[in-house]
């Protein structure tokens, strides 16, 4: 069931699914990521949005004050960022403007200066949530026979809340992953904003390197010293005020342009690493990439398949309604350039409360409860880059 409603979506089994893939003790296969990914849509939706109710007592935010593990694929927005979106007004540019005539006055004519031309406007909205929950069980007496003392106890407490926190940032960032995963399978689909970086290279030398093969060592420093030049032309035109890497929807022409603040990298680690050791020791240059913020990505959806990805995505058609895709199966994928308010997730309505002191057991049970939304907007700025 698609995401694209005012209603919740449960997604533990997703979620459970996603976490095996990640971990590697299951391979990679196809995911609906359409269950909970949020599409840009002008499609107006009615209807309620059930609210759950709080669990018991609070158990405290300083729980959570330790986090070992961080999440990686950072597209988190906070609150404010994400509720200002959920409606977006984008506006289209106006037809060529017309003659002058200020110079050429023309006898018994009179200009009129109020004449009207509406701003013609996109709306997009994005619906839909997804919620996830956790708990462990402490049982009174094992805590109280099986301490020495309380610094132990502290001990004990700090250990298995930081196991839970790291769990939970975990399945954020498979949850993250599999946003990313499913925005380059909305736009492998659509065939737009796709760079063929081996293809090009190709092209360009006369060579016929595989993504093998650009890997010996006579390939490897001339073609990412290319892949960083390549890069850093993307974008650049990401800047330009254009409808280049964007999806038109609505027969609406919306022009957009990305200045390098807002622009996001998301690079193979290990072609980073390359970059790092092999590209910046020869130039003068010894930032990884001269422009955007860059982020190492180990693996897009399965650790075993680092370069591949399989999904069924949500999208959205030319009229501006959400639709599920095909399944893609995407391999080398190699990077993604895009716009921070092409792809967003946030949490919220996120707490942990205690149970009350079961009497018969004596025994009480910690839950963790979150609400969270994602979502892709095609009609922004976004590039995938493949290595074939």
């Amino acid at each position: 069931m698609s995401v694209n409603q005012l209603q919740i979506t449960d997604i533990y089994q997703i979620m459970n699914v996603l976490h095996t893939q990640a971990t590697g003790r299951s391979a990679i296969a196809p995911v609906n990521t359409s269950e909970f990914v949020s599409m840009a849509t002008t499609t107006l939706a009615t209807g309620t949005d059930p609210v759950y109710n709080s669990l018991m007592q609070l158990l405290g935010r300083t729980a959570f004050t330790a986090k070992p593990y961080n999440r990686k694929f950072d597209i988190m927005m906070s609150t404010d960022e994400f509720g200002a979106i959920k409606r977006r007004i984008s506006y289209a540019d106006s037809p060529i403007p017309e003659a002058s005539g200020t110079f050429e006055p023309v006898d018994d004519d009179a200009p009129d200066q109020w004449v009207i031309r509406k701003m013609d406007v996109l709306e997009t909205r994005f619906y839909g949530s997804a919620v996830y929950r956790d708990w462990f069980t402490t049982f009174e007496d094992q805590l109280t026979v099986a301490f020495e003392g309380p610094e132990q106890l502290r001990e004990f407490i700090t250990s298995k809340m930081t196991e839970i926190s790291n769990k939970w940032e975990q399945y954020l960032e498979e949850l993250n992953r599999s946003t990313v995963a499913n925005f380059i399978g909305a736009k492998v689909a659509k065939d737009n904003g796709i760079i063929h970086l081996l293809s090009e290279y190709n092209a360009l030398t006369g060579l016929s390197l595989t993504a093998q093969t650009v890997y010996q060592p006579d390939n490897l420093g001339d073609f990412f010293r290319w892949v960083r030049a390549r890069i850093n032309t993307l974008s650049r035109q990401m800047t330009e005020r254009s409808g280049l890497f964007q999806v038109q929807i609505d027969g609406k022409n919306i022009n957009r342009h990305t200045p390098y603040s807002d622009q996001k990298m998301f690079l193979r680690a290990d072609a980073l690493d390359i970059i790092d050791t092999m590209v910046n020791t020869t130039t003068y240059h010894n930032e990884p990439l001269a422009y955007a913020d860059v982020e190492g990505i180990s693996y897009w959806q399965d650790i075993n398949t680092p370069a591949q990805i399989q999904v069924t995505p949500s999208s959205v058609n030319a009229d501006g309604e959400v639709i599920t895709e095909s399944a893609q199966t995407v391999n080398n994928v190699f990077g993604l350039i895009f716009d921070r308010d092409a792809i967003g997730a946030n949490m919220y309505l996120y707490k942990i409360r205690n149970t009350g002191l079961n009497a018969k057991s004596l025994y009480f049970n910690t839950w963790l409860n979150a609400r969270l939304q994602y979502l892709n907007d095609l009609s922004m700025k976004g590039i995938v880059l493949l290595l074939d």
